[in-house]
């Protein structure tokens, strides 16, 4: 307690001290008064920050009206005082910018108003204002203007979407009013349809009286045709007729000099004819005797005319085929010269094999062999495929080494019987000797008895191989190669026994006897196989000749297998062949009948337009014999005039002859009318050629006419079928005209209700505002936060009050002792006491001179509590690192401090700071200082009082229970009473650089 006393008895009568001490009190306060006031309220000043404004808009017209959002957004901004407007030009607000006058520059460009008037265009263009901003001048304004600039935005907007609303509401009352003409002319639409469907009524019947009178116009087209065909040809004819009385003018005219001549000899020779008179009159009556026979005889000739011209009728009737078998003549001779021609190469080969009699009696010959021998049935053709297959396999190689083998196997017999024959002359006086050489005799022969197997082995394969063949040599050659090498084999053995069987008594000269014996045998009996395998090797040369042929005989015979010949199509070839051969002169002949046929093609060809020139006469004749049966018929029925006009003529006659003296005297009138009839002929003959014109031209003009008349025909069948189609579909027109009679009723009351709906909208302005702002935001606030100097308080607060704590750890001698002797613990309690009472007045002034200074505080006990716990924990926190370090230990506190500024939260959330300051932010004082604040001067932090009341006391309790070892430990190392800070007027002295130290 001594310590204590003699500690604050120090600070009082230490004016210095004191004043320091008292003035740290306040410096916490005046810390917060300074920041706050300083940003108290900034976004309620925001009307001062300069924003200028560059309006380039130019006016245009939409729908009738002017539009010029440039100048509506101006006179709109000069009423809005959120930011300090300013109405300038571009020149100047870019200067402005630059020299820090403006913070932001807004630019409404050229074409604002006329991307607003494209709202309904097909291809709209926005509404692009710019802002441009000097962050550099500072961030926050930057921040602010972006605000103004978003709200700007959003008004304009409202603004346009507004118009663009006004001028929508104008066209749906432009489309009620037109609903409503539209119903009113449906209604008229429904009256016209009454009108059409009477008319299409009349349409209808008048439709189907058309479609009757084309059908029948369609019905009467063809004999139309048919009599301007008959026209056409009677123009031809009269064209013709006319032609030939003209040239009987001609020839009129020429002879008319002869007719006058003859006038003036009639009238000379009328004496002559008064003679002739008398004897007319006595011919006519002969005449009248000789009229019946005649009558008889024309009626005869009348019966064979027309018999004529049936005949001619049925022969014109045949013509057409006539001229149409002559063309199919022609035709298939031009065919046929073709055929020969392509022919020509193949028959001349057939007639070179068909010359060659021995050929085709070989080729005859062979194909009755192969019929009779059976080879072409499917057994016998399988069977010779399947022995082939077995031939082809056969080793060729292995057969040819057989002689070789057998050279091989003589030569070492012979071998055995001269080694013998040496062993022989001493063997008779040693039986070991004898066995021995037994010995190894018996194992050449067994090599020759291997040889003998191999061969044996084979001869059985060779015999297997071809014995589904047809050559006998070879079947004979394995056979003798199969005996010979048993034999072969069954005297090796013989001799092989007699070797073994020998007795080391026997004789030496009875033994090489026995033995020369069996070898001799052997010998002969190996020549004998070589014998045998002779016409074997002759024999495989064959077969490997045949070998190579196999392929090409196992393709044939499959060949004549898949292609199904039988010996009935053989014996058909063979016949065939026969009759080849009795008729090669014949094939012979048409290989060379090419140009025979040519001329035959030509001859058809003449024949054809004979045909056609006699087909033309058969209708010349037929239209003369007509002619002919009408005169007849016509002569026929006038010889009753005639015999009249005989017996007129008689009694003419005599008249006259009672006339004779008037004919004197009309031969003179004769002849002055003759001079009369040759002007007027004369006349005639000029006008001949006019009317041969007018004829040809009338003919041309029936011919045009007639070569219409297919298109004519064409015509009114197609109109005849568009009739008969409107006519079948004259009920559906009715149907649909009903159809569209309802259909404009039910319009025209559809429109009506639409006009009224549309009409009764209350389309008002309130309806505009709506449009362009349908929502409307609402803000509830859960804490209220007055400004942004309340929002930032807990921040200031609690940095003033840690700064505080260390300004009186930097300003107060911490380690100094107050008492000389005393302990570490009364030294720590001193401390702690003065440390206390610093701290507490610092976290009551501070908040009470806040409220007072403005901050309105919702728990003012909450915020005295939170800023005593804070202020001491700080204090002590700050004493200890003072005290353990001193002068390190303050820069450690204060480098605390700096972590505290950015890891507590206190002025953006944590969630959008750097990860290390939210590892820390759990750990440092000032974060649960914050949140006592917050809740004590806003509330809104239920809970964080009592939080921050517990930390702060855990903080305070650390930095007390390390602050009292640290002392201790100061004492036992005698550092009590000494601090840096004590030499720091020391430090200011000049150093001496002789000794490096200070004077």
């Amino acid at each position: 307690m001594n310590m204590i006393k003699g500690e604050w008895n120090y600070i009082r009568h230490n004016r210095l001290i004191l004043i320091s001490v008292l003035a740290i009190m306040f410096i916490p306060f005046l810390y917060c008064i300074f920041f706050l006031k300083s940003v108290w309220d900034p976004y309620g000043e925001t009307g001062k920050l300069p924003v200028a404004v560059v309006n380039q808009d130019q006016a245009v017209t939409y729908q009738g009206q002017k539009l010029n959002v440039g100048d509506q957004t101006v006179t709109n901004l000069k009423k809005n005082h959120q930011l300090g407007w300013r109405f300038v030009s571009a020149k100047t607000a870019a200067d402005g910018l630059k020299h820090h006058k403006y913070y932001t520059v807004i630019t409404i460009p050229k074409n604002f108003s006329a991307n607003a008037a494209t709202a309904l265009d097909t291809h709209p263009k926005k509404m692009t204002f710019s802002y441009k901003t000097n962050g550099s001048a500072n961030y926050i304004a930057q921040v602010m203007s972006e605000v103004g600039s978003d709200k700007l935005n959003s008004e304009i907007r409202a603004k346009v979407t507004k118009a663009y609303a006004q001028a929508t509401f104008k066209q749906i009352y432009a489309v009620g009013k037109g609903m409503n003409k539209a119903a009113k002319g449906s209604a008229q639409l429904k009256d016209g349809t009454v009108t059409l469907t009477d008319g299409l009524n009349t349409y209808t019947t008048g439709v189907h009286k058309l479609n009757n009178g084309l059908q029948q116009m369609k019905t009467s087209v063809t004999p139309l045709a048919t009599g301007i065909q008959k026209l056409s040809t009677g123009s031809q004819t009269l064209a013709s007729g006319l032609q030939q009385y003209t040239a009987g003018v001609s020839k009129l005219y020429n002879g008319m000099p002869k007719l006058v001549s003859g006038a003036s000899q009639l009238s000379s020779g009328t004496y002559t004819y008064v003679d002739g008179v008398y004897k007319l009159n006595s011919g006519l009556g002969e005449l009248s005797n000789k009229v019946g026979p005649l009558a008889s005889g024309v009626t005869k000739l009348q019966n064979g005319s027309t018999k004529v011209t049936e005949g001619l009728n049925k022969l014109n009737s045949k013509s057409d085929k006539l001229n149409g078998g002559s063309k199919q003549l022609t035709a298939g001779l031009t065919q046929m010269q073709t055929l020969l021609n392509n022919l020509a190469p193949s028959l001349s080969t057939l007639t070179t094999l068909t010359k060659d009699p021995q050929k085709l009696a070989s080729l005859q010959n062979l194909l009755s062999q192969l019929q009779s021998s059976g080879m072409l049935s499917s057994e016998k053709v399988t069977a010779i495929n399947s022995s082939l297959q077995t031939l082809s396999s056969l080793d060729t190689n292995s057969l040819a080494q057989l002689p070789a083998m057998q050279k091989q196997l003589t030569s070492d017999v012979v071998a055995i019987k001269v080694a013998q024959a040496t062993k022989g002359s001493g063997a008779s006086s040693s039986t070991a000797s004898t066995s021995t050489t037994t010995t190894g005799n018996s194992n050449e022969v067994s090599a020759a008895k291997a040889a003998a197997a191999s061969a044996n082995t084979k001869a059985a394969a060779l015999e297997s191989a071809v014995s589904g063949g047809d050559s006998s040599t070879i079947k004979a050659a394995a056979a003798a190669v199969a005996s010979a090498t048993q034999t072969a084999q069954s005297k090796a053995d013989s001799v092989q026994t007699s070797q073994t069987t020998t007795t080391p008594s026997a004789t030496a000269s009875t033994g090489t006897t026995a033995y020369d014996t069996a070898v001799n045998k052997l010998i002969g009996d190996v020549q004998t196989l070589g014998s045998a395998l002779t016409p074997l090797a002759s024999a495989t040369t064959s077969l490997q000749t045949l070998q190579s042929a196999l392929p090409s005989i196992q393709t044939l015979l499959a060949g004549v297998a898949s292609s199904g010949l039988t010996a009935s199509d053989l014996s058909s070839l063979s016949s065939a062949l026969s009759t080849l051969q009795a008729n090669s002169a014949t094939i012979s002949q048409l290989g060379s009948s090419s140009a025979s046929v040519k001329k035959l093609v030509s001859g058809s060809a003449t024949l054809s337009t004979g045909l056609d020139a006699y087909t033309a006469g058969v209708s010349s004749a037929l239209a003369g014999s007509k002619q002919i049966s009408s005169g007849l018929t016509t002569m026929n029925s006038k010889i009753p005039t005639l015999t009249t006009g005989v017996a007129k003529l008689l009694s003419g006659s005599n008249k006259l002859v009672k006339h004779s003296p008037k004919l004197k005297s009309g031969a003179s009138q004769v002849s002055s009318g003759v001079q009369k009839v040759s002007a007027g002929v004369a006349k005639l003959n000029s006008k001949s050629g006019q009317l041969n014109s007018g004829a040809s031209q009338l003919s041309s003009g029936l011919n045009t006419l007639n070569s219409k008349v297919p298109a004519l025909t064409s015509g009114v069948n197609q109109l005849a079928d568009g009739s008969a189609q409107l006519d079948a579909n004259s009920n559906k027109l009715m149907q649909g005209a009903n159809k569209l009679q309802k259909g404009n009723g039910t319009l025209a009351k559809s429109l009506k209700s639409g006009a009224d709906e549309i009409n009764a909208q209350p389309l008002t302005s309130k309806t505009a505002d709506m449009f362009a702002a349908p929502t409307n935001l609402k803000h509830e606030s859960y804490s209220y936060v007055p400004n942004y100097g309340h929002a930032l308080a807990p921040y200031v607060l609690s940095v003033a009050l840690y700064v505080g704590a260390l300004v009186f750890n930097f300003a107060f001698p911490i380690r100094k002792v107050s008492m000389a002797g005393g302990s570490a613990t009364g030294w720590y309690l001193s401390k702690v006491s003065i440390g206390a009472a610093e701290a507490l007045a610092m976290g009551l002034i501070e908040p009470a001179l806040m409220m007072l200074g403005g901050l309105s505080v919702d728990h003012p006990g909450s915020m005295f509590l939170v800023s005593v716990m804070f202020a001491e924990a700080s204090m002590f926190i700050v004493m200890f690192l003072s005290m353990l370090l001193d002068n390190p230990g303050r820069f450690i506190a204060m480098v605390l401090l700096m972590l505290q500024l950015g890891g507590s939260g206190g002025t953006f959330p944590m969630e959008v700071t750097n990860h290390f300051y939210n590892v820390v932010h759990p750990f440092l004082p000032m974060t649960y200082s914050i949140l006592g604040f917050r809740q004590a001067i806003t509330s809104g932090m239920s809970g964080m009082v009592g939080q921050a009341f517990w930390m702060l006391l855990l903080f305070m309790v650390i930095g007390l229970a390390l602050l009292w070892p640290t002392m201790i430990w100061l004492q036992k190392k005698h550092l009590m009473g000494l601090s840096q800070l004590d030499d720091n007027q020391k430090l200011q002295a000049v150093e001496d650089p002789e000794s490096n130290s200070h004077s």
